[in-house]
């Protein structure tokens, strides 16, 4: 027993495909770059991989407005890690008044799924809601402490912290392991705002 909380790919997709774009597609953008379209589609596909029919219909068309979504989603983990959840709150209430979410079951398989996003909707504004309804929950149910920004400066990254405490800081055990020489060969811990961010699922 790990003592982690379990992720389910396919109920917390929201939750996952929200880390990744802001992990794969915002930082171009931080950086006042571009990424590749080729680079960007590829990226994509194996972000919404979660869902086949949604990585099938993805095409270069779709980057734009996927690149603007991990840059609002971006905000999000920003306003969380500085422990400012009503400004959090406002961004998703925005993104899920312009992409409302339409719970309906679908049977796949031979078996009855929970969709959060409207039948049939567009691939971006599926995904828009799927994202803010499922950052949008765990606000609501009082987890926001595990949609977190890894500790280390220079770093950024963002996760969901499965642990049982929600203890997480770093984004990976590489940045966990590289922290504290860090520290010590400038004589500082970590900075004010990124002690807010120990967010976990």
């Amino acid at each position: 027993m790990t003592g982690q909380v379990k992720l389910d790919s396919y109920k917390d997709a929201g939750l996952l495909v929200s880390a990744e774009l802001v992990n794969e597609l915002a930082p171009a953008l931080e950086r006042d770059a571009t990424l590749p379209t080729r680079e960007a589609v590829a990226t994509l596909s194996r972000i919404l991989a979660v869902d086949p029919p949604s990585a099938a219909a993805l095409t270069q068309t779709h980057v734009p407005s996927f690149v603007a979504l991990a840059q609002r989603l971006r905000d999000v983990f920003t306003d969380l890690q500085r422990r400012d959840i009503d400004a959090a709150a406002a961004t998703l209430n925005e993104l899920l008044a312009a992409h409302p979410a339409h719970p309906h079951l679908a049977k796949e398989r031979g078996a009855w799924r929970l969709h959060h996003h409207p039948h049939e909707a567009p691939l971006v504004p599926m995904w828009t809601a799927i994202c803010a309804a499922g950052l949008a929950e765990m606000i609501g149910d009082g987890e926001a402490q595990r949609l977190g920004t890894c500790e280390r400066a220079d770093c950024g990254r963002v996760y969901v912290d499965v642990s049982k405490n929600a203890s997480r800081r770093f984004c990976s055990l590489t940045c966990q392991v590289r922290m504290p020489s860090e520290s010590n060969a400038i004589g500082v811990g970590c900075t004010p705002s990124s002690v807010s961010a120990r967010a976990t699922l």
